[in-house]
């Protein structure tokens, strides 16, 4: 055993995260921690990697326990290198570096030092592992020239790469790892679940990634406060899943029938226990049974994906859809137009100081999906820019080499980014939501305003005054989902949509996306996603 946390509980001013927790990571485990955005996952990884001690509970760990947390707010030195940053991480090498380079000029004359030195960098291959540190962020499409500059240099999912090699060569005994894959292209995934496989660490990763969370021991889900257990991978977790909320659903279902009765009891014995102190007794009696029943009657939350929903009894599927747990409502405007050239690109070669690929052709018309394939800095990110400034007539940040981008005068694109524009960050969710509609001349008071928000899950009362800055990553792309929708578009272009969304929300998008009738221009390392939405491949 790695560690154990029992009665585990956290408050966040007055809003309760977990309460009673128990939780353990065995030698060697990975285990997948998933749950809805803002139940505390994140919190729990700082908890249990000791960074976070603001709870009640207790944690024990096994003696002399090395854990490693990724670092979010990533490399606050950013005047050190990467492959610096990397190795100052791996355990002894600065310090039996510097006894060997003080050996060999003559500065340091302790042969018992120098020989504990050459003897641990023999015994843990550190004479190579520069070397191996280079190729494996190569693998991540950070090449040895980026690998050798300050990090200040290195866009932010880079430095998430970075993060995540660190963790890599750090030896750690348990990883504790938030949304490894986010921003990372289908290689560099590939490259992290095989590692993943291989490393002899406990693992305990929050993702809702499902290629990641096929390869996974165990799944823990932090739901209603509580954590619920699942032995094996994702598709072994959907079952037991299944199994466990339609018991849920039909207990629930049960206690209400229960409750509706009790009530009926109530006002029957408040209309008789006038009469006599029989009924009067009765009435009491009654009223307690009620009240008890009342407050052991809590509805949990509900979620089954919609494969299995499928298979249900009729019946048990009718109570699910009932009482099943609120989701983001995405309502599309679907138009009757049927544009066969919305988007057309043809013969294109963009880049920067140099072209980042040549001679791409495709075209977008209405119910079209394109769904663009490339590795990391292969352009995909830039031909859409390019596109979107384009349609919004800015100059382009990358040059056009050859060919061109033909935009129908119909064209009204709805966009998700990676990244929110800066502008809107210093601004509060309620301020954002007016902006967005403003810009395009669109009018709303704030009671739309407040029904936009409860739509995409946020609390109106408590969420309006948030600024967008402070949000969690699943409210920032609920509000990029927002702000997508806003001008009813016929086109969206879509720069990674699933990063941040919790399990719920990305199969809502998905059955909304499929709905769709406008033209769809996406980019996705979602194995799952890519199925679901298909369409024609353009590979860069």
């Amino acid at each position: 055993m790695l560690v154990t946390a029992q009665h585990l509980s956290k408050t966040m001013g007055a809003k309760t995260l977990f309460t009673d927790l128990d939780i353990h990571i065995d030698t060697g485990e990975k285990v997948a921690l998933i749950g809805r955005n803002g139940q505390g996952k994140s919190t729990l990884l700082h908890i249990l990697g000791g960074i976070d001690h603001d709870y009640s509970g207790d944690i024990v760990r096994k003696r002399n326990l090395v854990t490693v947390l990724t670092k979010q707010e990533h490399l606050v030195d950013n005047t050190i290198t990467a492959l610096s940053y990397i190795l100052q991480n791996v355990p002894h090498y600065v310090e039996y570096e510097k006894i060997l380079q003080e050996f060999e000029n003559g500065v340091h004359t302790d042969m018992h030092r120098y020989s504990e030195a050459v003897d641990y960098f023999s015994e843990h291959g550190y004479y190579y592992i520069k070397d191996l540190i280079l190729s494996t962020l190569t693998d991540f499409q950070i090449s040895n020239d980026k690998a050798n500059h300050a990090l200040v240099t290195l866009s932010g999912g880079e430095k998430r790469f970075v993060e995540l090699v660190r963790m890599m060569y750090s030896q750690a005994d348990l990883l504790l790892i938030d949304e490894p894959t986010n921003h990372m292209d289908y290689v560099g995934k590939d490259q992290f679940i095989s590692w993943m496989h291989t490393v002899d660490a406990g693992i305990l990763v929050v993702t809702h990634d499902r290629d990641v969370l096929h390869h996974v021991d165990r799944i823990i889900e932090l739901k209603d406060q509580h954590i619920h257990s699942f032995k094996g991978n994702y598709d072994a977790y959907l079952k037991q899943n299944t199994a466990q909320t339609t018991n849920s659903v039909i207990d629930y279902q049960n206690q209400m029938k229960k409750l509706a009765e009790a009530k009926k009891k109530v006002e029957w014995g408040l209309q008789m226990r006038a009469k006599s102190k029989a009924w009067k007794v009765r009435y009491d009696h009654w009223l307690k049974d009620y009240e008890k029943i009342k407050e052991e009657t809590v509805k949990p939350s509900f979620w089954i994906d919609q494969d299995s929903v499928g298979d249900l009894d009729a019946a048990v599927s009718d109570s699910y859809h009932k009482f099943k747990e609120k989701n983001v409502k995405i309502v599309i405007h679907n138009s009757n137009e049927r544009i066969n050239e919305l988007i057309a690109v043809k013969h294109l070669s963009l880049g920067y100081d140099h072209p980042l690929f040549t001679n791409v052709s495709f075209s977008l018309g209405n119910t079209h999906r394109v769904f663009i394939k490339g590795r990391n800095g292969a352009g995909k990110s830039t031909l859409v820019k390019t596109i979107i400034s384009q349609y919004k007539d800015q100059p382009p940040t990358a040059k056009i080499y050859e060919g061109q981008i033909k935009l129908s005068t119909s064209l009204r694109i709805g966009e998700y980014n990676q990244e929110i524009q800066p502008l809107y960050l210093p601004m509060t969710l309620e301020e954002a939501i007016h902006h967005v509609y403003n810009e395009f001349n669109i009018p709303i008071d704030i009671g739309r305003v407040k029904a936009t928000m409860a739509q995409y899950l946020f609390d109106p009362g408590v969420d309006a005054r948030q600024k967008i800055l402070d949000l969690s990553g699943g409210q920032k792309a609920r509000f990029q989902l927002i702000k997508m929708f806003a001008n009813k578009p016929n086109v969206l272009i879509l720069d990674e949509p699933t990063n941040h969304l919790d399990l719920p929300s990305i199969e809502e998008l998905e059955n909304a996306l499929s709905d769709y009738t406008g033209g769809i221009l996406y980019i996705s390392h979602d194995t799952h996603f890519i199925k679901k939405l298909g369409g024609d491949v353009v590979e860069i």
